[in-house]
């Protein structure tokens, strides 16, 4: 009987091992069901809050992503939607870390363009990453630490609209966006390398871009090939340079004194504060030293490597600066690999040119923008403080002196590109050029007082009669200094029908009276 029971229980136990291991296969069979779709793109977990999954349809089985997971890209190799929620399958490498749904996750797809090789150079300042899209934990290497090095490229994607390059760098297999990179030789070029480019082959590239032989730089051509010579720095790259900084040879600042790359041309005063240079030559030597100094050797306070990319990390705000440049080289001659890698670059010791201050001398042609003023135009001090005598229209310049209270002295001219600056009272205040010690100098005039100097605020005609129907004798343009007629120590004026205060002035040059509408006269009394 005993027997009889043992028997019957081991075959219930059977039976029941049976039905458990049917049913768990069914589970497991289950947990399977949902249909995957192949997808190729690359993702980021947005939050630590974020949930991985380790199966889709289990919603109890899973990790927060934490630190751990976050910031940093993953492959996306499948997707699935349950419950009309899509979840997509993450892989670093080859290894899986789990679902994750679609609301939790930056993603973009991926397309192979190309597996081309080329070379190109590391401009940008950004990061090399092990994967394309990469996050912070994907990071290899800082580009600045590689900058105008050269990259060879393997494989070429798309990530969403974005490109990345896949190549190798310092011995490493990495990412590199398209943004940190350049396809120019030119860009990565030691500037120190002399080009084989000729005074004609400048010459002929100014003239394919409409320009005429009276242009300055197609005047100044064989200079660049002397310095080139003389300081061991690219003809080719100069020119390059003096096309863009002055307009391809346009700018007021080269026409009238010889300064092709804006020294000392402060915004508030360009034209007047810039240096001025006796010859082209001289000009041109002034740049290529200031460049040999302080961005191609070593001990430059501004060195970052011997080409454009190092330049342009302190020479320009323009961050295609260099760019543009090596646009420029590359379309007046094309770069040849063959030459410069054959070529050593220039340990020429360049030594510091003659200094020059800022003053046209009278002898030479003096520009528009330089306005004489009316003679007999006399100022007085009228602070206690006395008025400071500056070396520059800007008071941040050299101090010459102070002219002491009740000081008499005679103004000069009035330099139409001199900006007019609020002074600590909000008062408008206008710069005027005087001559102290026999130097050109300059004086705030509210620090002075003048009887009878008014400056056009706008183009202005002037009549023989205080009305608009009189006769029109001359026009003037925008700030132009006049000088008033004065009566027992008073402004001549009249009112016309309007009741318009019009002023009778000398007009500008001569000794002829006429008139002029008090709407069009600015004061700085």
């Amino acid at each position: 009987m005993n027997r009889t029971i043992k028997t019957i229980g081991m075959i219930l136990t059977i039976l029941l091992s049976t039905v458990f291991i049917a049913h768990g296969q069914a589970s497991a069979e289950e947990s399977e069901s949902f249909v995957k779709k192949e997808v190729n793109e690359i993702a980021h977990i947005k939050s630590k809050t974020d949930k991985i999954y380790k199966s889709p349809d289990n919603k109890d089985d899973f990790q927060l992503a934490e630190t751990t997971y976050t910031s940093r890209a993953y492959y996306v190799k499948s997707k699935t939607t349950i419950n009309k929620k899509t979840y997509y399958q993450l892989f670093q490498g080859s290894k899986e870390i789990g679902w994750v749904a679609s609301g939790d996750l930056k993603r973009n797809t991926r397309t192979l363009l190309n597996t081309t090789k080329s070379t190109v150079y590391i401009a940008g300042s950004g990061q090399s990453y092990n994967m394309p899209w990469g996050g912070t934990k994907n990071k290899v290497f800082t580009l600045s630490d590689y900058r105008a090095k050269a990259f060879k490229i393997t494989r070429t994607e798309t990530i969403g609209t974005a490109t990345w390059h896949q190549g190798t760098l310092n011995g490493k297999s990495v990412w590199i966006s398209a943004t940190d990179v350049e396809t120019n030789p030119y860009i990565a070029l030691n500037l120190r390398k002399p080009s084989d480019i000729t005074a004609n082959e400048m010459r002929a590239f100014l003239l394919s871009k409409g320009k005429l032989p009276n242009n300055i730089l197609y005047q100044l051509a064989p200079t660049f090939v002397t310095l080139q010579k003389e300081a061991g720095i690219n003809a080719q790259f100069m020119f390059a340079h003096s096309i863009l900084e002055t307009g391809w040879g346009s700018s007021t600042i080269s026409q009238y004194k010889n300064n092709y790359f804006g020294y000392q041309a402060y915004d508030t005063c360009a034209l007047t504060c810039a240096k001025y240079f006796p010859t082209g030559k001289d000009g041109l030597t002034a740049y290529a030293y200031k460049i040999y100094r302080d961005y191609l050797t070593t001990t430059g306070p501004y060195y970052n490597g011997p080409t454009l990319l190092g330049m342009n990390v302190k020479y320009a705000t323009d961050k295609g600066w260099s760019e543009k440049i090596a646009n420029l080289m590359a379309q007046m001659k094309p770069y040849s690999s063959s030459y410069y890698s054959d070529k050593e670059a220039s340990t020429k010791v360049f030594q510091a040119p003659q200094e020059y201050d800022n003053v046209i001398p009278d002898t030479k042609t003096q520009p528009e923008q330089y306005r004489a003023m009316p003679s007999s135009i006399t100022a007085k001090v009228d602070v206690s403080a006395g008025a400071i005598v500056y070396s520059l229209p800007y008071i941040y310049s050299a101090r010459y002196g102070v002219y002491q209270k009740g000081k008499s002295l005679t103004l000069k001219a009035y330099h139409t590109d001199v900006r007019d600056f609020k002074n600590e009272s909000g008062k408008s205040v206008r710069w005027y050029r005087i001559q102290y010690n026999g130097k050109q100098a300059w004086v705030r005039s509210d620090q002075i007082a003048v009887s009878n100097l008014g400056f056009t605020s706008d183009t202005a005609n002037l009549r023989d009669g205080a009305d608009t129907k009189y006769t029109k004798v001359a026009s003037v343009n925008k700030n132009m200094p006049i000088k008033f007629v004065k009566k027992d120590n008073k402004y001549v004026t009249k009112k016309d029908k309007n009741k318009t205060t019009w002023y009778q002035i000398y007009k500008p040059g001569t000794t002829k009276k006429v008139w002029i509408s008090g709407s069009l006269i600015q004061m700085y009394n």
